[in-house]
């Protein structure tokens, strides 16, 4: 695993790589958006676009939890000494269904460390035809 592959890891403890609508993109299936809760339904039928991940750039965000990372000079929230900080329960318990895995991946990340836990999720999320599984479309749509 590279450290390019980092992008696919968010400061929050997310893992790009499943994100539904860059996997939609970049295949181009819209199938992994309509497999989303209905709180994206506004998404479902919008233009495919790629997401670059927060990673992406230096500017600063609407996400206070890359904005806290970066200050910290963070790989990831984990490495906090105040993990986890109320901002990040907070997140955690939103009510969005993946938010729901940071707590337990940033966990994973600190004691298996990034490399491993980004093969872990690469392998979690690809389907044994080789196409890829998202947070919302945990069986392969290719397979029906």
């Amino acid at each position: 695993m590279s450290t390019s592959d980092l992008r696919l890891l968010a400061y929050c403890g997310l893992y790009c790589g499943a994100c539904s609508f860059k996997i939609a993109f970049q295949e181009g299936e819209r199938g992994h958006l309509l497999s989303m809760p209905t709180k994206y339904d506004k998404y479902k039928s919008a233009q495919l676009e790629d997401c670059p991940g927060c990673r992406a750039d230096d500017q600063d965000s609407e996400c206070r939890i890359k904005n806290c990372a970066r200050e910290k000079k963070l790989v990831h929230c984990g490495d906090c000494g105040d993990f986890p900080c109320k901002m990040v329960a907070d997140f955690s318990s939103d009510g969005i269904p993946h938010h729901a895995e940071i707590i337990a991946n940033q966990s994973a990340i600190r004691e298996m460390g990034v490399d491993a836990w980004l093969i872990q999720q690469e392998d979690g999320f690809t389907c044994s035809c080789g196409k890829r599984l998202s947070w919302y479309a945990k069986k392969c749509i290719h397979k029906r």
